[in-house]
């Protein structure tokens, strides 16, 4: 049995730039994270006793015969790659929800390809190699409509940079000083809303985004923001400047999107900024679940106490990428 440890992702600039529908026209770049919240894979050969051949435990369980049959769409294809020739018992759990803007869905994949290559083949990969295989089985074996910077952010861990172009995906860690990223963790303030989508639906909203050629503009302005939302952390920018860079890549998203952003949310950006936040934001594509304000700490319990959620997280940016953390 192994057991792999994955953290799940937060992102700073260059959100919903990350899809090839963009990057493969214009030079793009994106500041990431893994976070310290994790999902953890264990998979095991199943002893012969069985009458089924694959076991898949997650919200749902799975026992099935054939590769085909599997339901979920990342096991089934991570498992017809990996452990087509053997009786293959997967299980996963998580830190935190699936399906709420924080790349669960990525951090699944990158998981479980780095437990079952090292079940199967033995093979402990690297963070290059990791992110760039789950890319290539979430667009093309699986045919999801997703961008490249969660599945970097939970293979490498900490403060990562993509830099992402027609030649392809090229992440690095992105390296800044312990006492900045301890201001940063303090100054930000995540909570669960409690609602949460399926990822292709948000992402088809951002790919409808880019394809459409009245947006173009919005784009490239969010192109040249997040880029100099990048450079301004890379040179330890204050609370203020981020915020500030923030909230305008997020004001363009919002006017691409205006028709179909939930008032809801709407509401509890302007609430919580009204308590304190200097910029709020809905995290992943825009659909619900998580979301993160940039806030002094000692504003933290004003906006808790004027938003109400289901939970309030802290946030800690994680200290690795996707690893093995037992192995017998």
């Amino acid at each position: 049995m192994l057991i792999s440890r994955t953290p799940y992702r937060l992102s700073f600039y260059g959100g919903g730039l990350d899809y090839p529908s963009w990057y493969e026209k214009r030079d793009t770049q994106i500041l990431c994270a893994g976070l310290d919240y994790y999902c953890y894979q264990s998979v095991r050969e199943l002893p012969p006793f069985f009458d089924h051949k694959y076991r898949v435990a997650y919200s749902k369980i799975e026992s099935v015969n054939k590769i085909d049959d599997i339901n979920h769409p990342t096991a089934r294809e991570i498992v017809r790659k990996y452990g087509q020739n053997k009786n293959i018992e997967i299980t996963h759990v998580g830190d935190l929800p699936s399906r709420s803007g924080i790349g669960s869905s990525s951090a699944f994949t990158v998981g479980l390809i780095s437990s079952l290559s090292a079940l199967v083949k033995s093979e402990f990969l690297g963070r290059t190699k990791l992110a760039k295989l789950a890319i290539d089985i979430e667009q093309n074996d699986i045919g999801e409509i997703i961008g490249v910077q969660d599945q970097c952010a939970s293979a490498f861990g900490g403060l990562v940079h993509i830099q992402a172009d027609k030649e392809g995906v090229k992440p690095k860690r992105f390296l800044v000083r312990k006492e900045y990223q301890d201001y940063i963790e303090s100054s930000l303030l995540m909570g669960f809303t409690g609602r949460q989508r399926f990822s292709s639906v948000a992402s088809n909203k951002v790919n409808d985004a880019l394809k459409n050629t009245k947006n173009l503009d919005y784009l490239e302005e969010l192109h040249k923001v997040s880029h100099e939302g990048i450079i301004a952390f890379g040179k330890e920018a204050d609370i203020q400047e981020n915020a500030r860079i923030t909230k305008i890549c997020r004001d363009i998203k919002l006017s691409m999107n205006q028709d179909k952003f939930d008032p809801d949310l709407m509401d509890l950006i302007e609430t919580s900024e009204r308590a304190g936040s200097l910029c709020t934001r809905i995290m992943g594509a825009g659909g619900g679940g998580f979301f993160i304000c940039w806030a002094p700490e000692y504003r933290h319990d004003a906006i808790k106490s004027a938003v109400n959620v289901k939970t309030w997280v802290k946030v800690k940016i994680s200290a690795t990428g996707s690893q093995i953390i037992f192995s017998e």
